[in-house]
Formats: C-alpha cells, sequence, structure tokens
C-alpha cells in the first residue's frame, strides 16, 4: 500500500501531464479529468515502486481509448436504434395504399415482435415501458424493434423501386 507523502508527491508530480495528455486525446477538460482521478483512485492500494511516470501515462492513454472507443460503441448502437424523422419530407406520407402494405408487413411478424411495433408507434410508449408490460428485458425490446424495421426496411426498398411493366 502507498504512504500518504508518496501519493502526494505522485499526484503532485504526475498531475498535469496526465490531465494534459487526457484533454488533448478526448477534446473534453472533465471527463480528462475523471480519467486521471480514476486513475489516481485505483492506485491508492498499489506499491510506489511500481508506479512511474510512464506508467501513468500509458494509464491514461490507455482509459482515454477505452472511453473513445466505448463512445463509438453508443454513437453505432444510438444511430441502429432511432428513426430519422428529416428523411420523410411529404406531408402525404404515409398514404392509403404505404399503409395498407405496412399493416400486411406487420402482420407477417411473429406475435411479440408486432404487439412491440405497436406499444411503441401505434400507443408511443417508450422501450422501458414496453419492458415492464412484456416482461421482457430493454434490449428484448431493442432486438423486436431492429427485427421489425430490418422488416420493413426490405419492404418498403423493394415496393418503391418496382416499376410497372408495360
Amino acid at each position: 500500500m502507498m504512504q500518504r507523502k508518496d501519493f502526494d508527491k505522485l499526484f503532485r508530480d504526475n498531475y498535469a501531464a496526465m490531465h494534459l495528455l487526457a484533454s488533448r486525446l478526448l477534446n473534453d477538460a472533465e471527463g480528462a479529468r475523471d480519467i486521471v482521478h480514476d486513475i489516481f483512485a485505483s492506485l491508492i492500494d498499489s506499491p510506489s515502486e511500481a508506479v512511474t511516470p510512464s506508467y501513468l501515462l500509458r494509464a491514461v492513454r490507455n482509459r482515454c481509448l477505452n472511453r473513445i472507443r466505448d463512445m463509438a460503441v453508443r454513437d453505432r448502437l444510438h444511430s441502429l436504434y432511432t428513426v430519422d424523422f428529416s428523411e420523410i419530407e411529404d406531408d402525404e406520407w404515409p398514404d392509403e395504399e404505404e399503409l395498407r402494405l405496412l399493416e400486411r408487413i406487420v402482420a407477417t411478424l411473429p406475435p411479440q415482435c408486432a404487439r412491440v411495433v405497436n406499444l411503441r408507434f401505434v400507443s408511443g410508449m417508450s422501450y422501458r415501458e414496453i419492458a415492464l408490460e412484456l416482461e421482457i428485458s430493454e434490449s428484448t425490446v431493442y432486438k423486436h424493434l431492429r427485427h421489425a424495421l430490418d422488416v420493413l426496411h426490405r419492404n418498403f426498398n423493394g415496393y418503391g423501386n418496382k416499376r410497372p411493366s408495360a
């Protein structure tokens, strides 16, 4: 375990360089501060001779890369599970024919999946509310909606690209 005076000296000598590196990697001073503090918090029970300035900078780099990776995953998940309403430009959308097609497509979905779609888009319930209502996890709600959106996407892409035969 590290002695208090050793820990204080290590903090004073290395904090500025660690924070600067984290700030440059993340472009977020608050996030950088959190990472550096987390590293020092993890060092409290470490032997002081095992901790060097290069070790501390590597720890900052690794934690910053982990944070960036986690942010990228979160952004990818967010883009998968959200609908971009800016793509809908026409006030007439959907027309009656598209609504009938939509009803037929939803009718082909498995019952639980169709129920999730109706609760989400007809009743306007949140993922958490749907999960509680159906006694399933939120990730299962996401999977049902993702499946339904994939089916709709496939069917509507085929529908919009069909040309009348002559």
